[in-house]
């Protein structure tokens, strides 16, 4: 059941509990990866949809749930357009590595500037997928605006992040999600965003204070003193794998904190404890997982003799059952972890205050094909919740 908390007065503010009740979901990622696996990952464009239809439907806000409403057929036919698009470019810039240095170095280029436009292209298109295929008491979310012109804002705080090393990383995040909310509408309730570059400075200080500007010293160094002071970097790579988990949460409360849906507004209190858990078990599933694929390599290498060369197809083949364990574990853990578990937890804890003020929400909005998703899979080929 959802917990609300409301005064007599029917106008005053309601605050509702998201509720996440979506049971063990160890069974039916077993039978997706398992799935996947013996597609050789074409089965993933449907493990993908299973994914977000079960999180969706465990998600509960004032007795209704989420729903989700697209499908592994479309993802699939998503992709191979998005294949048709992007091999075209791939196939010219690899082809001309075979035509000199020159030519070599424009096939880099080319590749590099159609994946690097393309990716924020993919991004707003993507989001726009997932919007209309989710909704809530029968009314989709969708989104409008352009994203030719959310490509042009991300090259250009992109590029000017890089330049001011970093510096504009605030001004970055807080245009782009900006973007992206006010393009973005529940029916015909418009999103709206307050966050500021100076509330993303503060949400991020402690990685600029402890990591990013030792960080650029440690490189500055390193450069001028023609890699002597390299020996700093490890230092900055263990402190940036220890404080990525603390600037997650905190991004992720002031994204939840800062967005409204017409009168609606919401709120998070998660802590940085879930993200280290989180980034905790997955490393030791992974790690347990490897071990135990490691430990069948080798027995398969003693059954079938150590003296075949890894040149040789047999070898690649008796080797296949090795591979699918080693990719099984990775997508295991993925889905498990970093999806389901991290969900569960973003979602139970966000409190939706005024909910019912977009009770009279009118549906509005157009579907969104599936090519976006296409291209974001292409390009990234990860399994992201959203």
């Amino acid at each position: 059941m959802t917990i609300d908390i409301a005064q007599e007065n029917p106008g005053s503010t309601k605050r509702s509990y998201i509720l996440f009740s979506g049971g063990s979901f160890f069974g039916r990622i077993m039978t997706w990866v398992t799935l996947t696996i013996a597609t050789l990952g074409i089965y993933r464009f449907w493990a993908m949809t299973g994914l977000r239809r079960s999180l969706w439907s465990a998600t509960h806000l004032e007795g209704d749930h989420l729903r989700y409403h697209g499908t592994g057929k479309e993802l699939f036919i998503g992709f191979l357009i998005a294949l048709a698009i992007l091999i075209p470019f791939y196939a010219l810039g690899f082809g001309l590595q075979f035509m000199g240095p020159i030519a070599t170095i424009v096939g880099f280029g080319i590749m590099f500037v159609v994946g690097f436009l393309l990716t924020p292209y993919a991004l707003f298109r993507r989001r726009r997928y997932l919007l209309t295929r989710t909704s809530w008491r029968g009314i989709r979310f969708h989104m409008q605006g352009s994203a030719w012109r959310y490509v042009g804002a991300w090259l250009f705080w992109t590029i000017l992040s890089v330049l001011t090393l970093g510096i504009a990383l605030p001004w970055r995040m807080a245009k782009l999600d900006r973007m992206l909310a006010e393009a973005s509408y529940f029916g015909n309730q418009r999103f709206s965003y307050s966050a500021t570059a100076k509330d993303y400075f503060r949400a991020l200080v402690l990685v600029f204070v402890i990591l990013f500007f030792p960080g650029i010293i440690a490189l500055l160094a390193a450069i001028f003193t023609q890699g002597k002071s390299l020996a700093l970097l490890p230092i900055v790579l263990v402190l940036a794998v220890f404080l990525m988990p603390l600037a997650m949460a905190s991004i992720f409360r002031l994204q939840v904190n800062s967005t409204k849906i017409g009168d609606a507004s919401f709120e998070s209190h998660i802590g940085a404890s879930k993200f280290y858990g989180a980034y905790i078990i997955h490393g030791v599933i992974v790690g347990v997982g490897i071990s135990i694929v490691g430990a069948v390599g080798t027995l398969l290498a003693v059954t079938v003799g150590v003296q075949l060369e890894p040149q040789s197809g047999f070898f690649s083949l008796a080797f296949l059952p090795v591979f699918a364990l080693y990719y099984g574990v990775l997508l295991f853990a993925n889905m498990m972890v970093l999806q389901v578990m991290l969900f569960e937890w973003k979602m139970s804890s966000m409190v939706v205050i005024n909910a019912h003020s977009v009770k009279d929400a009118i549906a509005a909005g157009d579907l969104e094909n599936a090519v976006g998703m296409g291209l974001a899979d292409t390009l990234d080929a990860g399994f992201e919740v959203i």
